[in-house]
């Protein structure tokens, strides 16, 4: 644990909340100063988060676009459509939103732990490499010429070609794919996703030295998602503390720090200075579930209090409902209802709220329906 620093101003889990609401871009347009309201497109959002988890899709659209001025899910099929954003297993073995001129250098990075921490997974499902040799040669023939297949149509090929996709066993090998810069996935075409081939989707990159490119990450994700420390960071990332340490002291130097609980956090100097404001005290947003906020950081209770853990981790196994929050502290949940032409989002909140947060919660809800509109 890193020793405070006698300067690092102390911090409180309220203070913390609002602080990370401000720097992941979800405080109101206009209550904070240049560079942390909302950017105007979905694109802009995605290079400004750097990645946003997505291994449930209508989450990961959903939460680029409560992060955009005026989100819509067109804004973000958009994005997808154009190439500018792609979805594709960067890090911890999980799916995320990037830009595409980011993913090789998150997949340059995480693919070696990710594919050895998945070995005996791929043994067990009797995944050789003959059988990625197989698919691969599947893959890149019939989606050359910049063709788009979905992952049911992936299947259906790689049956053909003599390879078992059940149990898993499909998933497996698009993410084998994909970790060798093989596969991402693109244009939305209805509720699904088409593959592409990377080398004709993705825009050539230069080739950065491990540790340039882990202080290069780290002061992106300082920048949206401060205050954090390396911990956080190598979390986020999936590295190993030892990995990220020196990048991150690196890119923590043009940082504010402040400390909270013995521990130092590092921020964006502008966020650090809504300290001494009313900003995001009484903020109100709908989040969907799995979004950044939540795992965005090491310990999940600065986002959702105690007492409150079950009720958005049902059973703590691994999957987050979407939430509402006031000052970026968990108030409630809230789920989609309404029919298929019109959704509507339903609340279920865990506390009393006075008038004005009241009226924040439906205008949170009204922000995501407009959402599902466009």
């Amino acid at each position: 644990m890193t020793t405070p620093a006698p300067s690092a101003r102390k911090v409180t889990t309220t203070a913390l909340a609002r602080l990370r609401l401000a720097a992941q871009g979800l405080l109101p347009s206009g209550s904070v100063g240049v560079g942390l309201g909302h950017p105007d497109d979905s694109v802009d959002v995605v290079r400004r988060m750097t990645a946003l988890q997505s291994q449930d899709l209508a989450s990961g659209l959903l939460a680029v676009g409560v992060r955009a001025r005026a989100g819509t899910a067109s804004g973000v099929a958009s994005a997808l459509a154009s190439g500018a954003v792609v979805r594709t297993w960067t890090m911890r073995g999980t799916l995320f939103l990037v830009a595409a001129e980011d993913v090789r250098l998150f997949v340059g990075l995480a693919a070696e732990r990710v594919m050895r921490s998945a070995s005996a997974r791929h043994r067990g499902l009797g995944i050789a490499e003959e059988d990625v040799a197989v698919v691969r040669k599947v893959a890149e023939s019939r989606l050359a010429g910049d063709v788009g297949l979905t992952r049911a149509e992936l299947f259906e090929a790689f049956e053909a070609a003599g390879q078992p996709t059940a149990a898993q066993r499909g998933i497996h090998l698009l993410s084998i794919l994909s970790h060798r810069m093989v596969l991402v996935q693109g244009p939305l075409r209805g509720r699904q996703q088409e593959f592409r081939l990377a080398d004709e989707w993705l825009p050539r990159a230069d080739r950065l030295a491990r540790d340039d490119a882990v202080e290069h990450l780290a002061r992106r994700y300082l920048a949206a998602h401060g205050p954090a420390d390396e911990r956080d960071f190598a979390w986020w990332l999936g590295q190993p503390l030892g990995v990220v340490r020196g990048p991150f002291a690196a890119a923590a130097a043009e940082c504010a720090a402040l400390e909270f609980d013995g521990r130092v956090l590092f921020c964006a100097p502008d966020v650090a200075s809504l300290l001494d404001t009313r900003a995001a005290a009484r903020a109100v947003v709908a989040l969907p579930g799995f979004d950044e906020l939540l795992l965005g950081y090491r310990e999940r209770t600065v986002a959702v209090p105690e007492r409150y853990m079950q009720r958005v981790i049902p059973g703590i196994n691994g999957v987050f409902k979407a939430t509402i929050m006031v000052g970026g502290r968990t108030v409630g949940t809230w789920a989609k209802g309404g029919t298929p032409a019109a959704p509507r989002v339903v609340p279920e909140l865990f506390e009393d709220l006075g008038p004005a947060a009241a009226a924040g919660v439906a205008h949170a809800a009204a922000r995501i329906e407009e959402f599902w509109a466009g």
